[in-house]
């Protein structure tokens, strides 16, 4: 029993690959990094694909944030991909949680990327509303996109976000009137 186990395994695991392999997200940058969002969003009490979230990720990438603490002190946050599904995951699940790009920078060369993702996100439940830039590093192996590293940081009075980073749809919505 243990042999087929290591079979089935051994045999599956190519399958799986290959058909992640194939996803059209994963072959651009704008598309791999928009996945990442979707798959973070979805209505109160809605399971996440945690399995499909991990594929976007090379499995050392590491999830960081830089805010400030309740206290008003500034910190940065860090936690590799399974930190990060296991404590902020239940949140997306219990708030619910929608996030979508407000704009796109890319810089690439010889296969790595930087991207500035503006973003606006808010939990379904109103008590949480924020716009700020995901920072993807992202590296191109076995013909598609990997994401290595994310850094993330919301807006604030004192820095809001630049409209350079922002679709030209998106920059209405930050000029004064």
């Amino acid at each position: 029993m243990k042999n087929v186990i290591i079979v089935l395994f051994t045999l599956l695991i190519p399958v799986s690959l290959i058909a992640q392999k194939d996803k059209p997200y994963l072959k651009t940058i704008e598309g791999i990094t928009n996945k990442m969002i979707e798959l973070i969003s979805g209505d109160i009490g809605e399971e996440r694909n945690w399995e499909e979230y991990r594929n976007l990720f090379l499995p050392t990438a590491q999830k960081m944030s830089l805010g400030v603490n309740k206290n008003g002190e500034e910190r940065v946050r860090v936690m590799n991909l399974e930190e990060f599904i296991r404590n902020v995951g239940p949140l997306y699940k219990r708030d619910g949680f929608e996030e979508y790009a407000i704009g796109l920078e890319v810089n690439e060369f010889n296969g790595i990327a930087n991207a500035f993702q503006s973003y606006y996100c808010k939990n379904l439940k109103g008590t949480y509303e924020k716009r700020g830039i995901n920072s993807y590093q992202l590296v191109y192996s076995k013909d598609r996109w990997w994401i290595a590293n994310t850094l993330f940081t919301a807006e604030t009075e004192d820095a809001p976000l630049p409209e350079k980073y922002l679709f030209e749809k998106n920059k209405q919505s930050t000029k004064k009137n």
